[in-house]
């Protein structure tokens, strides 16, 4: 019997609008978010979403519950305080799925981050750093034998 493998993808970002929104829009912005990346899955052949979660928590200990578990059914929302408003949502976000690769699931959650602050125009504080898997933290270190700085991620122009 063949059993699929779920990875994990959890991430935590604050999205910052330029002014109050109430409580109703943010759960369609968190909505929106979550369909777009469902929509970025459904284009990767062999994956399989076990469920996406996003909890979206708001000023005034409001919050709003997202669930989703496939692109043909809709995004389920619970919003238990109607009333009220934010100029600051963080959201914690949670997806077991299979059949992707790690990168391409982090890809895809940016593109449905980045298309929801540009529709809704929103800022993130989210920021990631993706090394490639020739890298080492150690070659990060090193310091150049020319110059004695560190380059990082940039070429050294010395050799």
């Amino acid at each position: 019997m063949y059993q699929n493998t779920f990875e994990t993808l959890a991430v935590e970002t604050i999205l910052t609008a330029r002014q109050k929104i109430n409580n109703q829009k943010w759960q369609e912005i968190g909505s929106f978010f979550m369909q777009n990346y469902v929509e970025q899955l459904s284009k990767q052949e062999k994956a399989v979403i076990g469920h996406v979660k996003g909890l979206l928590e708001l000023e005034a200990d409001h919050f709003i519950k997202f669930s989703c578990v496939s692109q043909n059914r809709p995004v389920d929302s619970e919003m238990f305080i109607q009333d009220g408003g934010s100029l600051v949502g963080r959201l914690t976000f949670n997806a077991i799925v299979s059949g992707i690769e790690n990168n391409i699931n982090i890809q895809n959650f940016h593109l449905a981050l980045e298309r929801t602050c540009s529709v809704y125009e929103l800022t993130t504080n989210y920021q990631e750093t993706v090394h490639h898997k020739s890298e080492t933290i150690e070659q990060h270190r090193e310091v150049c034998p020319v110059c004695h700085e560190h380059h990082h991620d940039e070429p050294c122009s010395h050799h």
